[in-house]
């Protein structure tokens, strides 16, 4: 399994968050944000991808030695950026096209779909209030006052793939159990600039905030400073993680804290990426609507997790939806580490996340020969029912850890 990175840059747009809102847009959620000339090209589950890579350089050489095309008044020069192979679950690639390629592309047997590369967001927000999501998620009934309560192992043995903005990962609240593992782009920093990652990746597993306190991080860094990236970059880390996985041979977690219109070629890496023997844990989205209208929150074998309150309300940005909801987890304003050494109290269906990867990896902790599917159903049978306010229709459990 490989993933060659052949044209580093990436069209990205920057997202100012400022405290209070959110960055995922409510425009940007409802419809996919495309980037100009970029395109995800999937293939056949029997396709064969070394003959397609050479009919692909084929096509890109030709139609960049016609005349220049013009779309708009530029000149679109084509570049392979990414290749995907994980095998017949999903492979591929994406770059930038022009109309002429993508039209001699679309007539090759071997493809299956092809989409526009569009943006994808981090799902949080700034929020001045403290933590309370590990007490919560530790204990039935709401009872603030609490201590947090886990099981012994901690999640001690489980690696969790962290898909974000990257993660301070000599951060000492990560114990040295922290790494850097993968950047989709290579002009990136390694550590994480925006904090969202960081925040995230503390949740999931540092000593102090942390639900599985004894677990492994590895920073997969799939957005950019301002917390935004393309679905090609994701796709991209993606298929590394899948590679991690299988070589490794034992079930493992990652946290996916993003979110972008919908995609099907996003939706399909995911599906691929459980398959690897990964527990993929994805927020539901912040723009108060129908999880299903954006991915990779529509993806069925993903759990997908909405947010609530202290006040086990559903947050009053989060998601919803009886289809493709799976759990709801604490989400408003959860304190955790933060990019700059410290801790930082932030909101957002990726909070919610976070703490269900935790769940996910506690579970394995204890029983490590589990497959995907035991983890997700354990998770999904243990969750404490109809303990949230709802106005909107979602699944009523709280994914509980004990």
């Amino acid at each position: 399994m490989q993933i060659t990175q052949l044209v580093a840059t990436l069209a990205l747009l920057v997202a100012a968050v400022a405290p209070g809102s959110h960055a995922l847009p409510k425009l940007a959620a409802r419809e996919p944000v495309s980037v100009q000339d970029k395109y995800i090209v999937t293939l056949k589950p029997d396709a064969d991808i070394r003959v397609f890579t050479q009919e692909l350089l084929a096509v890109v050489g030709s139609e960049n030695s016609r005349d220049p095309t013009f779309n708009g008044g530029l000149s679109v020069v084509s570049a392979i950026g990414y290749k995907y192979d994980m095998g017949p679950d999903f492979k591929g690639y994406s770059g930038t096209f022009s109309k002429g390629v993508i039209n001699r592309l679309l007539a090759n047997p071997s493809v299956a779909a092809i989409e526009p590369d569009a943006i994808v967001y981090a799902a949080a927000s700034q929020s001045p209030a403290g933590s309370w999501g590990l007490t919560r998620v530790g204990q039935r009934d709401l009872d603030l006052s609490a201590g947090y309560t886990y099981p012994d192992s901690a999640g001690e043995g489980v690696t969790n793939y962290v898909l974000d903005t990257g993660v301070m990962v000599s951060h000492p609240g990560f114990e040295g159990r922290a790494r850097f593992g993968y950047k989709a782009v290579r002009t990136w920093a390694d550590g994480d600039v925006n904090g969202h990652g960081t925040h995230v990746a503390g949740t999931i597993a540092s000593k102090t905030h942390g639900v599985a306190p004894k677990s492994m991080v590895v920073s997969v860094k799939v957005l950019g400073d301002d917390g935004v990236g393309t679905n090609a970059a994701l796709i991209a880390g993606i298929n590394w993680v899948a590679g991690q996985a299988k070589a490794a041979g034992k079930t493992s977690v990652a946290n996916l804290s993003l979110a972008g219109g919908k995609s099907l070629a996003v939706n399909a890496a995911v599906k691929a990426l459980v398959a690897s023997g990964v527990v993929t844990v994805v927020p539901a989205g912040n723009s108060n609507q129908d999880a299903c209208r954006q991915s990779p929150s529509s993806e069925p074998s993903a759990v997908t997790v909405a947010s609530s309150a202290n006040t086990d309300a559903l947050s009053p940005f989060s998601n919803y939806g009886s289809k493709c909801v799976d759990i709801i987890a604490p989400g408003s304003a959860i304190t955790s580490l933060w990019n700059k050494g410290g801790t930082n109290t932030i909101s957002g269906t990726s909070m919610a996340a976070a703490h269900v990867a935790g769940a996910a990896s506690l579970v394995l902790g204890a029983n490590p020969a589990l497959s995907v599917a035991n983890v997700v159903a354990q998770l999904i049978n243990n969750a404490t029912p109809n303990k949230i306010t709802l106005n909107k229709t979602s699944p009523n459990k709280l994914v509980y850890v004990n």
